[in-house]
């Protein structure tokens, strides 16, 4: 494996992609945890109010990335749609230090995150095209690597934030993610560099007609899947932390326990599984990754004591690391000429997959409780199973035209 990531070092650069995906980690989630303390306090809006606004703004960034994704694979710079992207997540978040009137801030935010929601789609397009100009084949392992340290960013983000909360207060978190995307788009613009034209043997001809998902099953059926997947993700990061407290007797400190064990265990997960990805296909490590969240999700159903939780961490991190690290590099190996559509395709899967599964934990917590509510990520998983176990279709390239 060290030969494998001395390999990766050596493409020119990945090693900008890989601090930038660090940062784009840390960017997200140096407030995420906070927002929602944020809009009930100190805007005096209720926490439904709060999850409108967090789903209007996740469904204009769909479609706005749906747009770009179009257009990002048939020569525009992708390099200037990263910078800009990212310069309009900083203006985004910067919203928060002036803008302290509920609906101003909600137009405000749904016009530039929805600009800056490409930002990480194509930083995974191009590191993809990074390794295709390096005539390297290790596609997943790359991504592998590469989500890996996005999740490491994603972990640190929120003590960076508790301290910058404990010092300076909501404004010291929004003006510090605020810098963080402005440093990314620095890093971008000074050290990425176009990639250079591939060689005669691998050129591509471009599509004749733009790929429609919905008459493509070979590409429909992993979205469909990511988007089940991550729902029932979703739902058990919104009912986990209340099913411990108020089912199981645990404490805050024991949520918090939990949370970080998880956490922790996806990052080597997700450099074994790009290991495997040499020996087994994607499709493959998909469905074992569907297998142990399927036992985890059954391990909480019957769980009566904390330990069973705290042991099923194991389960749930190896499951979090096959759809994050996995499932990209699966969308992207099915539409190799569109590296731009195929990580957008992903993108929005995650994000879809957050909406409905923050909307229906809710509802499903409260409407049979936090126990019951893990019979909807077991069904999840069980569709996301027969869907993969559908025969496969002809490649997406042949469908395309």
């Amino acid at each position: 494996m060290s030969i494998r990531i001395r390999q990766l070092f050596s493409i020119p650069g990945y090693t900008t992609f890989m601090i930038c995906m660090i940062l784009q980690g840390m960017g997200i989630s140096i407030s995420s945890p906070f927002l929602a303390v944020y809009f009930t306090t100190k805007l005096g809006v209720s926490a439904g109010v709060f999850g409108i606004f967090t789903a209007v703004t996740l469904i204009s960034g769909v479609w706005v990335s749906s747009l770009i994704a179009g257009r990002s694979d048939t020569g525009m710079n992708r390099k200037t749609l990263m910078v800009t992207a990212m310069f309009f997540n900083a203006l985004a978040f910067s919203g928060y230090l002036f803008i302290h009137e509920f609906y101003l801030l909600l137009i405000y935010m749904t016009i530039f995150t929805a600009a800056g929601a490409s930002a990480m789609p194509q930083l995974f397009a191009s590191a993809r095209e990074a390794v295709n100009a390096s005539r390297s084949t290790d596609h997943a392992f790359a991504n592998s690597t590469l989500r890996s340290m996005f999740s490491l960013g994603f972990i640190t983000g929120p003590l960076i934030g508790a301290v910058l909360l404990s010092r300076f207060g909501f404004q010291g978190i929004f003006t510090g993610t605020s810098l963080i995307f402005v440093i990314n788009a620095a890093l971008m613009l000074c050290f990425v560099k176009r990639p250079a034209p591939a060689a005669a043997g691998t050129v591509r001809s471009k599509p004749k007609q733009q790929l429609k998902l919905h008459q493509n099953p070979r590409v429909l059926i992993p979205f469909l899947v990511l988007t089940l997947l991550y729902s029932g993700h979703w739902l058990n990061n919104l009912n986990i932390s209340l099913f411990i407290v108020n089912t199981l007797g645990g404490s805050t400190e024991n949520v918090a326990s939990v949370s970080s064990i998880c956490a922790l265990l996806e990052i080597p997960f997700m450099l074994v599984l790009g290991a495997l990805s040499a020996k087994y296909s994607n499709r493959l490590l998909m469905i074992w990754g569907i297998v142990l969240g399927g036992a985890y999700y059954v391990l909480v159903l019957s769980s009566t004591e904390l330990w069973q939780i705290i042991a099923g961490q194991v389960l749930l991190a190896f499951f979090v690391a096959v759809i994050s690290a996995i499932g990209i590099s699966y969308i992207q190996d099915l539409l190799p000429d569109l590296p731009g559509y195929a990580s957008t395709l992903y993108t929005n899967a995650t994000t879809l997959g957050r909406l409905f599964g923050s909307l229906a934990g809710g509802a499903a917590a409260q409407w049979v409780g936090y126990r019951h509510a893990y019979w909807a990520c077991l069904l999840l998983v069980v569709i996301s199973f027969g869907l993969l176990a559908l025969p496969q279709h002809k490649p997406a390239h042949e469908t395309a035209d």
